[in-house]
């Protein structure tokens, strides 16, 4: 089972830092120093400045040495290479000074087995390696001493029987056993100050081993009694020093025999070192079981004489880097999975050349590259019309920063096998940290969002263009929430509902603007449409809520539903069509009116023809009775033909066919000859005033015809003003034409209507015939010739018509 780690990655490798052996990390041919800590600085001689460097512009005094070689055949094989007592060259305090060593060069792999790094650590064992030589010498020199000692005895023995055996040579040889003896005093006194080197050099050694970092423990070769072990050993193992003295290494150590017994006999009888890394122990240390790692070393000890005399077993802990590197390539591991298997692209850029580290099959997509293509190449170098656009200075700025950058909807465009593509993305620039805290490298994280930009983009152009519709026809929308029975009105819908801006309403509320005898139908209507999920249409009468006149609106509606099909909302439209209610009821009216006009002409036509008919046969047949009948008969065929004309006239604008036959002509002499129909009345004085001599370029029948509407208007509701008055005026570039009467004049409310379609009206009491089309053409005829056309009247005082035409 693996658990998570509870350290970041920048936490782990500041513990490592803290760690009592020498360890450095290496990567690429050039072994940069990727992170070293302070024990390994301390080995060099140098501070924190070499990281990041190559190890030979780091350590220039290893140029010749082996190290380098050794370092990057680890990278390149995988195989660790490790050694004891090496002796390496380093200039520390300003001088080059030999140091002895036991290291190991470690191959660090990923999760693809590929190396990717080399793990360095080192012990300084240059006091040991020292002192075991000045042992080794001593113990030479003692042998020596011995032998010569040995040899005296022989000679003092042949002496001694010289002397037995001859008396005579007795003095003699008294005096060359004098100078033996002084030989063999001089003999002793070496030996004793030898032996007492020898204990000296032991006591060191004995020091040297209960001082060092590291946990040593020498034992016998032959019975493998424990002689020696040093506190940093016994706090490795979890023992006492009772518990390892006068014992044998596998008694003190029972769970470890079965596995390194056989290990350690095979250095007894090869003579060769054995060395373990990173070997799993479990110990019993401070009353609890720990699973620990330990690297360490079987050194045979060899005396002066070569017979090897003991093993020396050297043992350093490292759980914490262990645990610290797996941490790292979990760590590595976790972000490897997240990038490959996010939803959206991701992509580690390395370093400021920006080198493509690792990515996901979105990003792959996006590229439209493969992993062949961009892995292990500058991102520049894949990319380079990416150059130009904002991007590789944001990811400079983010090593510079250190810190995030994110955008919404960038615009980029890339070059891809299939051609130049552009995307919408949102993106973002995280920095990675190395254990130094500085940025080492960016995740990138890109979504293509263009799809879902030009969606958005295309639904607001459909609501814009639905809003502009709305707007243009002058159409509010609403909709309510069922559960809260709150409405919601446009402003348009507002305005038509007579409510203020902040008013607050509910559909029940609303309701009660509607007209009584409309509101049962409009109820039954949004029920219907709640309850089988069908649109509504309905046309209804309100009341606005300000006390304005009642309005016809005219609403749309449909239910929406939740997923488990229960109704939430109603939302629809609502258009004012109080002016189309009256429009069609001014057609109705226009029929009725125009079936009754036609209907009396008619009528009377129909009555002369036939009284004519009935007459033709009698002799005594009337002249003056015939001549009545048949002006009878013409005045119907007018009415019956100015209605037709009118019909035609409406139709022609209706369908943009009104044309202009224009011409120059006299205002005045068309006034003096219009309307002769009046002058023959005798009832009326039709009167010409103004610049008499004012021509214009026009459609001089359409105009004689707006004449003949204002005139017939002023005969039909001034009956009594005697004198009808027309005025020419120049204005600027046009004419005004002027018709005024001394009639009863106009009710204000009613002047704004005078020139719609189908408007009549009464004045004084008078009922009039007519379809209400007059003055309507009128108005067409004068803007289609670019003038305009207009009434002035005061109640009383009669009114004037008037329109302008351009003079050229």
């Amino acid at each position: 089972m693996i658990y998570p780690s509870q350290f970041s990655s920048d936490q782990l490798l500041e513990i490592l830092t803290q760690a009592k052996t020498a360890t450095a990390i290496h990567s690429t041919d050039e072994m940069i120093i990727e992170t070293a800590n302070d024990a390994m600085i301390a080995i060099w001689g140098k501070d924190k400045s070499v990281i990041g460097k190559p190890i030979e512009e780091a350590l220039p005094e290893l140029k010749g040495q082996p190290f380098l070689g050794m370092l990057q055949s680890v990278l390149h094989t995988g195989q660790t290479i490790s050694g004891s007592d090496t002796r390496a060259d380093l200039v520390v305090n300003g001088q080059l000074q030999p140091f002895y060593f036991d290291f190991e060069y470690k191959a660090i792999t990923n999760a693809e087995g590929q190396v990717i790094c080399v793990l360095h650590t080192a012990v300084d064992v240059t006091e040991r390696y020292l002192g075991r030589q000045r042992e080794m010498e001593l113990e030479a020199e003692l042998q020596a001493a011995n032998e010569e000692l040995a040899s005296t005895n022989e000679e003092l023995a042949a002496s001694n029987e010289e002397l037995g055996a001859s008396n005579e040579e007795l003095a003699s040889t008294i005096e060359e056993l004098t100078v033996t003896n002084e030989e063999l005093a001089e003999s002793q006194a070496v030996l004793q100050s030898m032996n007492i080197s020898l204990a000296e050099s032991e006591s060191r050694f004995r020091n040297m081993i209960a001082q060092a970092p590291v946990g040593i423990c020498i034992v016998r070769a032959g019975d493998l009694m424990i002689q020696e072990v040093n506190n940093a050993y016994l706090e490795l193992v979890g023992r006492q020093r009772a518990d390892m003295e006068n014992r044998t290494i596998w008694e003190a150590m029972p769970q470890a025999a079965p596995v390194y017994a056989p290990v350690m006999n095979e250095v007894i009888n090869s003579g060769i070192a054995f060395h373990a890394s990173e070997h799993e122990f479990t110990f019993t240390r401070n009353g609890q079981t720990e699973q620990v790692f330990v690297n360490f070393v079987y050194e045979p000890v060899t005396y002066a004489d070569g017979v090897m005399k003991a093993i020396m077993v050297i043992a350093f802990e490292v759980t914490d880097q262990v645990l610290a590197r797996r941490k790292i390539e979990q760590s590595e591991n976790r972000l490897n999975s997240m990038v490959m298997t996010a939803p959206i692209g991701m992509t580690v850029l390395r370093g400021r050349d920006l080198i493509i580290e690792i990515a996901n099959d979105p990003m792959y997509e996006i590229w439209g590259r493969t992993p062949q293509q961009v892995l292990g190449k500058k991102l520049m170098d894949v990319f380079p019309e990416i150059a130009d656009q904002p991007f590789p200075k944001m990811l400079q700025d983010v090593f510079t920063t250190r810190k995030r950058l994110a955008i919404p909807e960038m615009a980029v465009k890339l070059m891809t096998p299939l051609g130049e593509v552009n995307y919408i993305i949102d993106f973002a620039y995280d920095p990675l940290f190395d254990l130094d805290g500085n940025v080492e490298a960016i995740l990138t994280t890109v979504t293509n969002i263009t799809d879902q930009v030009n969606a958005r983009e295309e639904l607001q152009k459909a609501r814009d263009t639905l809003k502009q519709a709305i707007d243009s026809a002058e159409m509010g929308t609403w909709s309510v929430q069922l559960s809260t029975d709150e409405l919601t009105v446009s402003e348009q819908g507002r305005k038509m509902h007579g409510l203020t801006n902040d008013a607050k309403l509910t559909l029940k509320e609303s309701l009660k603007l509607i007209a009584p005898e409309h509101l049962d139908r409009v109820k039954n209507a949004i029920q219907m449409a709640i309850e089988t999920n069908q649109s509504f249409d309905v046309e209804y009468i309100i009341n606005p809520a300000d006390g304005s006149k009642s309005r016809w609106l005219k609403s749309t509606g449909k239910a929406y539903y939740s997923d488990d099909n229960r109704p939430e909302s109603i939302a629809g439209t609502m258009i004012d069509i109080t002016e189309s209610k009256a429009y069609d009821q001014q057609k109705d009216d226009f029929i009725s009116i125009a079936s009754h006009e036609l209907k009396t002409p008619v009528t009377s036509l129909k009555a002369a023809l036939q009284l004519m008919d009935r007459m033709k046969e009698k002799e005594d047949l009337s002249t003056q009775i015939m001549a009545k009948l048949i002006e009878q008969c013409n005045r119907s065929m007018d009415k019956i033909s100015t209605l037709i004309e009118d019909l035609l006239n409406l139709s022609r604008m209706n369908e943009g066919q009104l044309k202009l036959d224009k011409s120059n002509f006299n205002i005045a002499d068309l006034l003096a000859n219009c309307c002769n129909h009046v002058r023959a009345s005798g009832k009326h004085e039709l009167i010409t005033t103004g610049d008499k001599s004012l021509n214009v370029f026009a459609d001089e029948h359409r105009v004689d015809q707006v004449i003949v509407n204002m005139v017939n208007n002023a005969v039909k509701y001034a009956p009594n003003s005697k004198e009808i008055v027309f005025k020419i005026e120049k204005k600027g570039t046009a004419v005004k034409i002027s018709v005024k009467d001394t009639g009863p004049g106009i009710s204000p409310e009613k002047l704004s209507h005078l020139f719609e379609r189908y408007y009549r009206t009464d004045a004084s009491g008078y009922q009039n015939s007519g379809l209400g089309l007059g003055l309507y053409i009128s108005a067409e005829i004068v803007r289609k010739h670019g003038g305009e056309i207009g009434v002035d009247s005061e109640l009383g005082k009669g009114s004037t018509f008037w329109f302008t035409l351009p003079l050229k």
